[in-house]
Formats: C-alpha cells, sequence, structure tokens
C-alpha cells in the first residue's frame, strides 16, 4: 500500500517536472529527463510530445535523443514504435529523418540509430563527403545484438538479426543474419548452426 502511494507521489512529482523543463527548454529538456526516467514513464512522455508508441512497448533510461524537431508539441513525431517493441539501455535514435520499429521489434542495449550524415559547416575544399539523410526502418521481429549501430536509409526486414557490435550499412533480407564491419550475411534464421567440425576443417 505504502509503496503504490509513493510511486504515485513520484509519477505526479516527474509529471510536473516534465511540464516544468518543457516550457523551460523544450525539446531538449525532455531529452534531459529521458536519461534517467523511470521506463513506466517515457512511452506516455514521447506520446505527449509527438511520438506513436505502441501498447506494450517497454523502454529503458537512458534513452538518448538527437535532432528531436518539429511544431511545438510534436518534437518527436519522427519516432514511430509499435506493439509489444522492446528498447535496452543507452539506445541513441538520431530523428533527424523518421525510425520505424514495427512490432516485437527488439533493439538491445548501446544500439545506434542514425538518420543523416552532417558534414557541418565548412568550406567546400574541406568536404569530402556530401550531407545526406534518409530514414531507417526495423520491420516486424528485427533483432539488433548489443552495441549495433544501423546506418541512414537502412531497412532490416522482418525476423532480420544484426549481430552484436555490427555497422550496417545497407538494407538486411528477411530472416536474415548479419554481423561483422560493415555487417554481412552469416546465414538465415532458421539455416542449423554449422558444424565446428566441419567449419574447421573447410578454413584448414
Amino acid at each position: 500500500m505504502l509503496r503504490s502511494i509513493l510511486r504515485a507521489l513520484v509519477k505526479i512529482m516527474f509529471q510536473v517536472v516534465i511540464t516544468l523543463v518543457y516550457i523551460a527548454y523544450k525539446a531538449e529538456g525532455i531529452n534531459a529527463l529521458l536519461i534517467f526516467m523511470p521506463a513506466q514513464l517515457i512511452p506516455s512522455v514521447l506520446r505527449k510530445y509527438g511520438a506513436q508508441i505502441g501498447e506494450g512497448a517497454e523502454i529503458h533510461a537512458p534513452l538518448i535523443i538527437h535532432n528531436a524537431s518539429g511544431e511545438s508539441g510534436k518534437h518527436y513525431a519522427n519516432l514511430i514504435i509499435k506493439d509489444h517493441v522492446y528498447l535496452g539501455r543507452d539506445i541513441f535514435f538520431d530523428l533527424k529523418e523518421p525510425i520505424t520499429l514495427d512490432e516485437y521489434v527488439t533493439i538491445s542495449m548501446r544500439c545506434t540509430l542514425l538518420t543523416h550524415t552532417d558534414v557541418g559547416n565548412k568550406p567546400p575544399e574541406f568536404i569530402t563527403i556530401p550531407a545526406s539523410r534518409s530514414p531507417v526502418h526495423l520491420k516486424r521481429g528485427a533483432y539488433l545484438g548489443a552495441g549495433a549501430t544501423v546506418l541512414e536509409g537502412v531497412t532490416i526486414g522482418e525476423r532480420g538479426v544484426v549481430a552484436a557490435g555490427a555497422v550496417v550499412i545497407a538494407d538486411v533480407a528477411e530472416a536474415t543474419i548479419v554481423g561483422g564491419v560493415p555487417a554481412k550475411f552469416i546465414k538465415m534464421v532458421d539455416a542449423p548452426a554449422p558444424d565446428p567440425v566441419i567449419e574447421a576443417t573447410r578454413l584448414s
């Protein structure tokens, strides 16, 4: 009973703090609070300020969001999270363009999803790559291992799997496992694991 009362009081306190911080600092203030906000509050706060968050979404702090833009009250409109998505700790979202996470997507701790390349404010002779921007889409049931990075314009197909630490620079096909830097095909999701004896013989 006492615990329930305390949780209710803390929730009210957070709502007041969120409102005051937003009035003072807009999206930057909300971004700061997402670093330590309780998981139970994150979906409703993101919805309030423009994100589409489905039912059963579980989002853990710290959540780091860059380029939350849009009109007042719609700063997170480029974040689309559908039902039963799981987000681990210390995930980085770049919302210059939309990031869409379909149903049952899992993103493990310390993953990074980027939607643009910014070459900065410099003279033309110092610009070695063009500025670019494009949305990212993880389809139903896709999985990102810990520390994976997904670059702009990438789509991860349904049930696609990205190994921990991989850097994904191109689309991943449905039910495909990729890994490495840059990420390359490993095997199909439903394929049996390679026999270690046969694999050692093949590589010798």
